[in-house]
């Protein structure tokens, strides 16, 4: 019979109930791979689910302990959130928004990202997004210190392209406004079934640009 465990996982330590498809146990401590809310990353096990602990909705699956290949890529995945971070940075300063890039997660299997922020004024984010996007070949979602509701499977954007975040800030959009004002430019908040539409016809505008690029010699 499948297994359900409790997993911590992400910077801001979010816990979830994940489960795994066959009869694996993993203990306490035990680094696991899941597919949730934010996509592939790395967690780790707190322990199994009681009967206390059902209440703590299902929030995706655990696949397997992770590997040392599993290891490399999450190390990877680090030092590319560097960078994006770094970019962040530099393109804010630029664009002048009220806001500060504090850190930046690059999901293991590098589709999708999740940059950290402190907005204190009302701000579109979606520029920001939308260039980091393009540059780094990935999904660029914001996530709002400020708003965080410590749920990372809440409703991700307002629609605008290039724009979600975890947990609040830029996405719990209505219109109006902006990264601090419940809102992202413009748009009304976007149900479950939209969003896994628009960033899932996102990724295949990236895939077939990638598909057409001519490598360097």
């Amino acid at each position: 019979m499948p297994g359900d465990f409790l997993v911590q996982y992400g910077k801001p330590a979010y816990l979830g109930r994940f489960t795994t498809p066959g009869h694996e146990f993993h203990a306490r401590g035990d680094r696991v791979v899941i597919s949730g809310p934010r996509g592939c990353e790395i967690g780790v096990v707190l322990c199994e689910p009681q009967a206390r602990f059902a209440n703590v909705s299902a929030d995706g699956e655990l696949n397997r302990a992770a590997t040392i290949d599993d290891d490399s890529a999450h190390d990877a995945a680090g030092l590319r959130a560097l960078e994006l971070l770094a970019l962040a940075r530099s393109r804010v300063e630029r664009l002048g928004l009220p806001m500060e890039a504090v850190d930046a997660e690059v999901s293991l299997d590098g589709r999708t990202a999740i940059l950290h922020g402190l907005a204190w004024s009302d701000c579109d984010a979606g520029p920001l997004l939308e260039e980091l996007s393009a540059t780094f070949g990935l999904i660029v979602r914001f996530l709002d210190l400020a708003r965080t509701a410590g749920s990372p499977a809440e409703p991700e954007g307002c629609g605008k392209p290039g724009c979600g975040s975890g947990g609040g800030g830029c996405t719990s959009c209505s219109t109006g406004g902006g990264c601090s004002s419940k809102a992202c430019s413009s748009g009304k908040v976007k149900d479950a079934d939209e969003l896994t539409a628009y960033f899932a016809d996102l990724r295949r505008q990236m895939e077939l640009a990638s598909a057409g690029r001519t490598p360097l010699v």
